[in-house]
C-alpha cells in the first residue's frame, strides 16, 4: 500500500443539534481506552491476566470564544450539567473517507480570559458518556 495522507479542514460539528464548527479551532477525540494492568499470580499454570478497564472518551476543543446568544460559549455556560447529543462529522467533504463520531457529552463551561489583545480562545474537555459513542463510515 502507497503513503496516503490528507490536512484537517472541513469538519461538521454540532451539540444538541445546533452547528458550531465555523468557532473550532483545534479538535481532538480521544477514545480513552487504557491498557489493563498485568496481574500475577503464584499459581503453577493460567498466573497472569489483563485487567479489564472501563473507557473514559474525551473530546477536547479549542474553540474562538463566542459570546452571542448562540455562540458555542453562551451555549457552554447556558448549559452546564446538561447531556446533549454531539455529531462530529470528519472529512465531511472528501467520499470515501467522511467519517462520523456521534454519542453524548456532558456540557461543562471552560474557563474565561486571557491576556490584552489577545484573541479570545477557550479550550475545554467534555467527557463523552462511555456508553453512547458510536463511529461509522458515511457513505452517501
Amino acid at each position: 500500500m502507497t503513503v496516503h495522507n490528507r490536512r484537517l479542514k472541513v469538519i461538521s460539528f454540532s451539540l444538541d443539534g445546533v452547528s458550531f464548527e465555523c468557532q473550532v479551532q483545534s479538535w481532538t477525540l480521544d477514545p480513552g481506552i487504557d491498557d489493563g494492568d498485568l496481574q500475577w499470580s503464584f499459581c503453577a499454570t493460567d498466573n497472569s491476566f489483563v485487567e479489564e478497564t472501563d473507557p473514559q472518551p474525551t473530546l477536547d476543543l479549542t474553540f474562538w470564544s463566542d459570546w452571542r446568544s448562540a455562540g458555542i460559549s453562551d451555549f457552554l455556560w447556558a448549559n452546564q450539567g446538561r447531556t446533549v447529543d454531539f455529531v462530529l462529522d470528519h472529512h465531511p467533504d472528501i467520499p470515501g473517507e467522511h467519517v462520523r463520531w456521534s454519542g453524548q457529552v456532558y456540557i461543562k463551561p471552560g474557563p474565561v480570559g486571557g491576556d490584552a489583545r489577545d484573541t479570545e480562545q477557550t479550550e475545554v474537555t467534555l467527557q463523552i458518556v462511555p456508553d453512547s459513542l458510536t463511529y461509522e463510515r458515511v457513505t452517501s
